[in-house]
């Protein structure tokens, strides 16, 4: 093996590893915990999975919920609205999704969850570097 493809298979390892880590963040909303992750950290411009689960106070996952993802960059001078929604499906216990983020820059995470008359909103920040 030449000695130079050691080097640099290593630096493909460490470079490839930057993005492999998840962003997990737990929230309280009313009676519900939200648990959200993203499958990627730091997120990036494009495709990121988001999975989201919803548990009772009991600590039982909820999977009756309707489940929207409503993402959005701060409004900014002479530029467009960017403002997605998505609706996440129940697979086994986490409602899943893709968001596709177009930018580099803030963006704004509301997941909008409706079960029975209930409606209550969890929001997150996230930055795409």
């Amino acid at each position: 093996m030449k000695r130079w493809i050691v080097p640099i298979l290593g630096i493909l390892l460490i470079v490839g590893g930057v993005h492999s880590k998840s962003l997990e963040i737990k929230k309280k909303v009313g009676e519900y915990e939200v648990e959200v992750k993203l499958d990627r950290h730091p997120p990036v411009v494009g495709d990121n999975g988001i999975g989201i689960k919803i548990t009772d106070g009991s600590g039982r996952a909820v999977t009756d919920a309707r489940v929207l993802i409503n993402y959005y960059m701060p409004p900014m001078p002479r530029m467009a609205p960017m403002n997605f929604k998505i609706e996440a499906k129940l697979k086994k216990e986490r409602y899943m999704a893709t968001m596709n983020l177009i930018m580099s820059g803030p963006w704004i995470i509301a997941i909008k969850i409706g079960r029975g008359e209930k409606n209550f909103t969890a929001k997150l920040n996230i930055d795409v570097p």
